[in-house]
């Protein structure tokens, strides 16, 4: 089974023919360099970041490396400071002469040898040097530098230098303590008075004296040349930075100029490029404004033409239906009741096809609005259902109704469109149903009111479906033949669904039916309040014995028209309603006989020449303005457009009914006004 689901803006308005060339076409060139351009000036952008932080990275090298080499030479700095610290330490451990100086002499030596220890194996190995300042200022004590290196490959002879001085500290360390040894020996003996140890014990004493300034000499002389071989070196290294850092800075200014440079290539072509493409779209819109304004006064003009048919359609239909509704009702043979009810049946028809062509207007203009009412929800479906019951059982089908019967009594929307939509849809599911049943069933669900309408007709195949929704298509050629009809129910159906908030979906295969399904928001409403009716029963006639039209005007009723037949149609029906009239060809007529006599009731034309019926309508009540009374005016309009009535009530009309006139609802209409218009009583 072929399903298909409708969705809003399948169908509109035909666009105006676009201009000779389209904004695309016209933009062809421009589009397919812009790509080129806007990736070269990216890559331009991020050539420049690259070089930046390539540059940069160099710059850091550089530094680290000057960096590594000044430690390297602090590092030969602490070290000739160290050993001259210690020298320093051994002649003051030989000065002491306690115990306690003694002792801390040593420990200096032991500390300063450690000392040196690490910042040879920092220089061979790497590491972190550093060098704690005593301070005599409040709240610090000292202060601490740190030298962070790490060794190059090329430093072999800085390794060769360590090696040389590494053994002469156990040698230091080994002489401090034998001196040790030799001055706790000399206090003892001393304390003992033993002379000729004593003697003994400084003559080894000198001998050690004079041994310590040569082994401190050569241990200076490595460090020296340590220190010195640094210094030249970081000298060498500071020079080659110096003129790499400026090859690396010329380098760099140069690809940052090229790179600019191709930039502004790459920009220019591009300002050329958008100036072109923005002179190409500067006249494409011009062109597409022109075609604009053309579309604009064609819409404009068919919708005048539109108005104008469906005003010069109404009045002579008004004409034909109106005498035929008033034969109807006349004593008449059989087979002349028999025509009137054609001309009836044809007239209407001929209404219908005129009614969804100004729907189509609407469509297409934009202009369809809904309505937003309380209205009877089960008398509204029932009001259907008795016009569906009636089609069917005149082709022999069955209509069978499923209405839930939970279903709400009084709902908000626009009842007029939801009529107007559940008739298109049972009576098109009629036309094409020779033999079986129509079914017409309602629920509601999830807030929701759910209708569907299935037919046992001849159905449709995958093709059929993707035109059934198209304005003035069908099936096919060979169902238009056979069932005639314009193919605008169904388009309009769909359109007014969707405007009420829902969606159409349609199940259909040949030879098994059609199933038309659509669901709408349900907007409970309360029930109308009954208390104020009985006022309006008894004005209208409607509580008790309903009362005579001529009872409530009491007096004839002005019929203001500018076409005689009009005049002759609409005085007929007001003479079958039982009511007595006086005419009036425009609206400058009808101001003079109303003010020559009062009237109750005006059933006022719109277009009209000398004055039309709105400017009739408002000089009227500015007259009536402050006095206290107020005629009934009611259009009678073969203008049935849409904010035709919206302007009739603005300018201060009591009511509207449209050509041509059904009887019924004029009598309805009149009740009505009749009915909340006490001045009209």
């Amino acid at each position: 089974m072929a399903h298909v689901t409708v969705s809003p803006g399948s169908v509109g308005i035909l666009p105006p023919d676009p201009p000779e060339k389209s904004p695309d076409a016209l933009q062809a060139v421009s589009a397919n360099r812009m790509p080129w351009l806007f990736g070269t000036f990216i890559v331009g952008i991020a050539l420049l970041v690259g070089l930046k932080v390539f540059f940069a990275e160099l710059y850091v090298e550089l530094e680290q490396r000057g960096g590594n080499e000044r430690s390297r030479l602090f590092i030969g700095d602490e070290i000739v400071r160290e050993i001259g610290s210690i020298e320093t330490a051994v002649y003051r451990l030989a000065l002491a002469d306690n115990p306690p100086a003694l002792k801390r002499a040593r420990q200096d030596i032991e500390a300063q040898l450690a000392k040196l220890e690490r910042d040879l194996l920092v220089l061979q190995h790497g590491g972190t040097v550093r060098r704690e300042i005593q301070l005599n200022i409040e709240g610090r004590d000292e202060m601490v530098r740190e030298f962070p290196y790490a060794p190059q490959f090329d430093d072999s002879s800085f390794v060769m230098e360590v090696i040389e001085i590494a053994p002469l500290l156990d040698v230091i360390r080994s002489k401090a303590a034998g001196l040790e040894e030799l001055l706790v020996r000399r206090g003892r003996y001393r304390e003992e008075g033993k002379r000729d140890q004593l003697f003994l014990v400084d003559a080894e004493i000198s001998v050690f004296a004079k041994n310590v300034p040569p082994l401190f000499f050569r241990i200076n002389e490595n460090a020296n040349r340590l220190y010195v071989d640094s210094s030249e070196r970081l000298r060498r290294i500071e020079s080659a930075l110096a003129t790499q850092r400026e090859h690396f800075r010329l380098t760099e200014w140069f690809l940052v100029g090229l790179v600019v440079l191709l930039a502004t290539v790459a920009g220019w072509f591009f300002v050329r490029q958008t100036r072109e493409a923005n002179d190409k779209l500067r006249k494409t819109w011009t062109a597409m404004r022109v075609a604009r304004d053309e579309a604009e006064r064609a819409s404009r003009a068919k919708s005048d033409f539109v108005s104008r048919m469906s005003h010069e359609l109404r009045t002579p239909l008004n004409a034909i239906l109106g005498f035929a509704q008033v034969l109807d009702r006349e004593p008449l043979q059989a087979s002349h009741q028999d025509y009137v009810r054609l001309i009836m049946r044809s007239g209407q028809h001929l209404l219908e096809l005129v009614n969804q062509v100004l729907d189509l207007a609407k469509i297409e203009a934009g202009r369809l609005t809904l309505e937003a009412i309380v209205f009877d929800f089960r008398q509204t479906i029932a009001e259907v259902g008795g016009i569906v019951a009636q089609r069917a059982a005149d082709k022999g089908l069955d209509f069978i109704p499923k209405v839930a019967e939970d279903l709400p009594s009084h709902v908000i929307g626009d009842p007029t469109r939801l009529r107007q939509v559940l008739i298109n849809l049972t009576a098109n599911a009629v036309k094409f149903t020779e033999a079986g049943s129509v079914e017409l069933a309602i629920d509601a669900h999830d807030q929701r009111l759910l209708f569907s309408i299935r037919d046992t007709g001849i159905g449709m195949d995958e093709a059929a479906l993707g035109r059934l929704f198209l304005p003035f298509g069908q099936g096919d050629e060979s169902i238009t033949r056979k069932y005639g009809g314009t193919g605008l129910g169904l388009m309009i159906a769909r359109e007014l669904v969707q405007a009420m908030g829902g969606e159409i979906e349609v199940d259909s295969k040949p030879g098994a039916g059609s199933c038309f399904r659509f669901s709408l928001p349900l907007h409970l409403a309360d029930a109308p309040r009954e208390a104020a009716q009985p006022m309006a029963e008894a004005a209208a006639g409607t509580s008790g014995q309903r009362r005579s039209l001529a009872e409530l005007v009491t007096g004839p009723v002005l019929l203001v028209d500018d076409n005689a037949i009009n005049q002759l149609v609409g005085g007929a029906m007001l003479e079958r309603l039982g009511l007595t009239y006086d005419t009036a060809a425009d609206g400058l007529e009808a101001l003079s006989r109303v003010a020559q006599k009062p009237y109750r009731l005006v059933l006022m034309d719109m277009e009209m020449p000398e004055m039309d019926g709105l400017t009739a309508t408002r000089r009227l009540r500015a007259r009536e303005a402050g006095s206290g009374n107020r005629t009934a005016i009611i259009a009678m309009t073969a203008n049935a457009l849409q904010g035709d009535r919206e302007r009739c009530l603005q300018a201060g009309m009591d009511g509207y009914v449209a050509k041509p006139i059904d009887v019924s609802l004029l009598e309805e209409e009149l009740r009505r006004v009749l009915a909340t218009d006490p001045f009209a009583l």
